[in-house]
């Protein structure tokens, strides 16, 4: 392999040759989060795992291009002050693609790692975000009440003390008491028990490890904390709110991504959604879609709802996202650290910034997946990445110093243009 360490997968050979060599073999073992393995694998996950697919729209809907030139000129500040040209931002958090948009029409893409626009890339927690919009939208058509109980919906849960006592509106702003230990890093962490039971890693031999509906039945509250009392991130919550909202809506995560969304955004990538062993959906994660699909639905969020001549979400529902969740119960939470020590909340499975000037509504998933939606300067973000560990403070604290410039410039421009 080469030294190289921003190399892309073709650089590094992975999955080359009638069988690829030793040492550049991508399986499930390693798709996930294992560097370098990564950087094939987000573009190719139904290739290693189940899915289900996304039906798009009947016709695709042209996005206007205003390229700006302007954007390869940017510099942007490293989390150590350092300087970076932008083509370096891009190469050190190892992006696949990364597009910039108006409410009108995309001023800025870039595409690496034999990425294009209507390519689908694994997003990730991403995925959540989508999760917590279609439960708002449920609560905005009188389906379900968030200050219910879980158990009013899906009574099966009432055997796991996390959401047994919780109301939905509490999982669904991940405040529910939970003991489940999200470190990646950790081979005996919860979260390689979460992979198991989807049968996206091989558990160990002699392993009981059933499937998502089973997981989530055996997950219990943490004696240290009372619901409602922190915000902890903690993805089995995002698989209960959408099969909440599967229950109450009676319609699942992919049809309503289909019929609520993509037959009005006019896409043109594919799309699919990952699955669990026994054919479950994975809201926790398995969401993988083109970025120009993405920008689209971006877009259509700095339209406030509208695509061309139609009301596709209601303002209110984009409007109680921005508003945010509970900040102190964020600042009691163990995600109020580095770039989002303050400022920040987090509601209906969407990260929040409050910082005054900078505000926006962020869908954020592991390896450097962004939606970054700042609908008071009119402008988005969509950054699909394959960045080596899951998460990296230094990183996101670059990747919201580019934003912020990237916003500051396209904002600047369009306000001078008017």
């Amino acid at each position: 392999m080469t030294d190289n360490p921003y190399a892309t997968a073709r650089d590094l050979g992975l999955m080359v040759g009638f069988p690829p060599p030793p040492g550049r073999r991508v399986d499930r073992n390693n798709a996930l989060m294992t560097p370098p393995f990564n950087r094939w694998s987000y573009l190719h996950m139904r290739t290693l795992f189940p899915s289900a697919p996304v039906t798009g729209s009947p016709e695709v809907r042209p996005i206007p291009f205003e390229i700006d030139s302007g954007i390869e000129e940017l510099a942007i500040t490293r989390a150590d002050g350092s300087a970076a040209a932008f083509p370096e931002f891009l190469r050190e958090t190892y992006t696949d693609a990364l597009l910039v948009v108006t409410a009108d029409h995309l001023v800025y893409e870039h595409y690496d790692n034999d990425m294009h626009g209507a390519r689908p890339h694994q997003m990730m927690s991403v995925t959540k975000s989508f999760a917590g919009l279609f439960a708002l939208l449920a609560a905005a058509d009188g389906l379900l009440d968030e200050r219910a109980p879980v158990v009013s919906i899906v009574p099966e849960l009432a055997a796991a003390s996390a959401f047994a006592t919780a109301s939905i509106g509490q999982v669904l702003d991940m405040v529910n008491s939970m003991e489940f230990s999200e470190d990646y890093a950790d081979p005996e962490s919860d979260i390689q028990r979460y992979v198991w039971a989807l049968g996206w890693m091989d558990a160990p031999p002699g392993s009981s490890v059933g499937n998502l509906y089973d997981f989530l039945q055996s997950l219990s509250m943490n004696p240290a904390r009372e619901h409602g009392e922190a915000f902890q991130y903690q993805t089995p919550k995002t698989d209960v709110v959408n099969w909440i909202t599967n229950r109450a809506t009676g319609t699942s995560f992919q049809d309503q991504l289909a019929a609520v969304l993509w037959s009005k955004l006019g896409t043109e990538g594919e799309t699919y959604i990952l699955l669990d062993r026994c054919g479950t959906l994975v809201a926790g994660g398995g969401l993988n879609a083109a970025p120009r699909d993405l920008a689209r639905f971006a877009m259509m969020l700095l339209n406030n709802g509208r695509v061309g001549g139609e009301q596709v979400i209601d303002p209110s529902v984009i409007d109680t996202l921005e508003a945010g969740g509970d900040r102190e119960a964020f600042a009691r939470g163990p995600e109020a650290t580095g770039a989002m020590a303050q400022d920040w909340s987090y509601r209906a499975q969407w990260w929040v910034r409050h910082t005054p000037g900078r505000e926006a509504i962020t869908a954020i998933g592991v390896h450097g997946q962004w939606i970054y939606v700042d609908r008071r300067r009119g402008v988005a973000i969509v950054k699909q990445s394959s960045q080596p560990v899951s998460s990296d403070p230094d990183a996101d604290q670059f990747i919201l110093n580019a934003f912020d410039t990237l916003i500051d410039h396209v904002a600047t421009g369009e306000s001078a243009a008017r």
